[in-house]
Formats: C-alpha cells, structure tokens, sequence
C-alpha cells in the first residue's frame, strides 16, 4: 500500500477512535485527546470541524470536550445506511486496522446517521479491546511477559509504558490483574486504558508472586487449583466463549478444527455442570479429580 494510502486510514481510524472518546457524559480535553490519538491539538482541532460537518454537536465544559446528544431530536440525516459490503469492510479495517480500500469515502459521509454511528464506534471499540484482551491471553498461555504501551494513570493523569506479568482477567474482562516488576507488586490495569499491548520475548520471573483474591471461573472463586483438560466440540467451544469469558485465555483451536480448555480452576461444581449439560460434547482428557467429580455426579444421577 501506498504511503499516502496508509495516511489515509489512519485518519478514519482517528476519527472513530475520537467519536468514541467523546461519547463519555465527563469529555476529555485535547491535550489528553491528542495524546491517545498520538497527533497534535491542532489536528484535534480541524476534526472537530469535520464531525460538526457531519451533523454531530461538539461542546467544551470546563476545558473537556465531548458529544452533545440533544434530547428530544432527531439526529438522524438523510444520508443512506451503510450496505452490506461497506459493514464488511467496515469490520475488516476495525479488526485488521485497515485494508486499501475505495469504500472508506462513503462510509465516512454516512458517519452523522445516528445507528450506523452507535454500531460502528462501538464495533471498533469492541473490536480493539478484543484485540487486546487474545493479545494478554496469549501472554498468559505462554507465561510472558508484556508491554502495556501508553497505558493511561487517571490518578496521574499521565501516560506510560508499563512491563507486567498477566495473571487473569476480572469476570466481565474490564481488568487484568498483573504484577508489576518496577513496583514489586500485584496491580489491577483497566483494559481500556490500554494503548497496544506488546508481548515481549521475556518469561515470567516472578511467578511465585502472583497472588490473586481468588479467581472467578465458571462461577466459583478461589485458590484451589484444579488442572483440566477438555477437548470441545465445536458448539461446547462456543457456547464455553460466549457463558464463561473468562475461560478465554486457557482455551485454544489447533489444526482449525480442534477445540480445547486447557487451565487450571478453583473450584468443579461450575465446569462439571457445564459439562453435564452437553452430553457427548465434552471429553476431559486429563484431570482425575474432575473425572472422579463427574462420574460422582453421574452416579447420583441414576441412583
């Protein structure tokens, strides 16, 4: 791709990203807008005046900017809805942070109607938090360590690169808890707050240190530690993503078509029952006490 190509689409993806960060009730100003955008306040400037264009109402209160949403009006315009091919490419560039491709001249004169503007600021935000979240699932998995890079302190007020040692995600995959090296201790990190997450090639050197107040897993907290194996089919694997994503960072596809959890978790009754509930679904492969477990609860079953 060109370079003017790849300009280009970082401006889109500024524009979705501001879109987002001014959609919170408290604004934010433009210094702290500049930085997470990694440009200069002029440029914040200059696409306040496109999104006013665009028919959204940008308002200051005490020196932090944000999206006005009128009540009562109809913010709607008369621009057409995004077709099927422009969402498809739409997801595409959130996923992949964009793809040459002559569709994002539409896309971004439709970006005042008002639905379109909710789902496509909300995918790229999902979209990028997701991307974040594999990305220290993966570090996890391997016992890496990693970069959070531009990671913002709301106490400070600043930005910073933080290295840490990912242990686990809180239940609704807000947080990850983390020991931190430079401060020799276990910290809570606001995902959101993330800029990039870069895995470093070092291994985990404090393990010993990662103590958690009790890891929530398929319902069930605390500091048992129960290794299981499962193989999944390929509905338990999804069902297993979409009821417990906290299992995410232990579960895992080989060879495309190979479905598996693979951790260790405090408690069985939670697993045990998911398993229950799929029969034929689920194999557990390694675990004793949780094969003793099912078969205990089996046995009960029928008796």
């Amino acid at each position: 791709m060109s370079q003017a190509g790849k300009i280009e689409q970082q401006k889109i993806l500024r524009v979705f990203k501001l879109i987002n960060l001014l959609q919170s009730n408290i604004g934010k100003p433009v210094h702290r807008l500049s930085e997470l955008l990694e440009t200069d306040e002029r440029t914040i400037y200059r696409y306040f005046k496109l999104l006013e264009a665009l028919g959204f109402e940008v308002v200051k209160e005490f020196s932090k900017y944000k999206i006005q949403h009128r009540p009562g009006t109809d913010q709607t315009l008369n621009f057409s809805t995004f077709s099927q091919e422009e969402n498809q490419w739409l997801k595409s560039m959130i996923e992949s942070q964009g793809k040459g491709n002559l569709l994002h001249d539409s896309i971004l004169k439709k970006l005042a109607v008002r639905s379109e503007v909710k789902q496509g600021t909300e995918q790229l935000f999902k979209a990028n938090l997701g991307r974040l979240v594999d990305e220290i699932g993966q570090s996890i998995q391997q016992k890496k360590q990693v970069w959070l890079k531009d990671y913002y302190s709301l106490s400070s007020d600043t930005t910073s690169d933080r290295i840490v040692e990912p242990v686990a995600f809180s239940y609704n995959y807000e947080t990850i808890h983390a020991f931190e090296p430079a401060s020799k201790s276990m910290k809570v990190f606001k995902i959101e707050r993330i800029g990039e997450v870069v895995l470093s090639q070092e291994a985990w050197k404090y393990e010993t240190k990662h103590q958690l107040p009790g890891t929530q897993l398929f319902g069930f907290t605390g500091k048992n530690k129960f290794l299981v194996k499962l193989k999944l089919s390929k509905k338990a694997y999804q069902l297993m993503m979409e009821e417990h994503p906290n299992a995410r960072p232990f579960m895992a596809i080989k060879n495309r078509n190979q479905y598996y959890f693979n951790g260790e978790v405090p408690q069985l009754p939670g697993l045990a029952r998911f398993i229950l509930g799929l029969p034929g679904e689920i194999k557990v492969e390694e675990g004793e006490e949780m094969k003793a477990y099912l078969s205990e609860q089996l046995t009960k079953m029928v008796s």
